[in-house]
């Protein structure tokens, strides 16, 4: 098996908490890592593990790093 190749920008790290609006709120919750790989940290596409989401919405969603914004801890 070829040795992944490192990616020429750095990426949000897993682990980190974040916010993005949504509709007329703003959604919590961690990177759990990265869904599709793109050309910049913007618009890579990341897995979020939602912290505060309601019934009928997934526990994990998908967005672009462009939407997310860093919680300082």
């Amino acid at each position: 098996m070829p040795a992944k190749k490192p990616a020429p920008f750095e990426t949000i790290p897993v682990g980190t908490s974040v916010t993005w609006h949504y509709r007329s709120a703003i959604g919590h919750g961690t990177v759990k890592g990265v869904h599709k790989m793109g050309t910049t940290a913007a618009n890579t596409m990341y897995s979020i593990e939602q912290h505060d989401h309601h019934p009928g919405e997934p526990p994990i969603l998908v967005h672009s790093g462009a939407a997310l914004t860093r919680v300082a801890k």
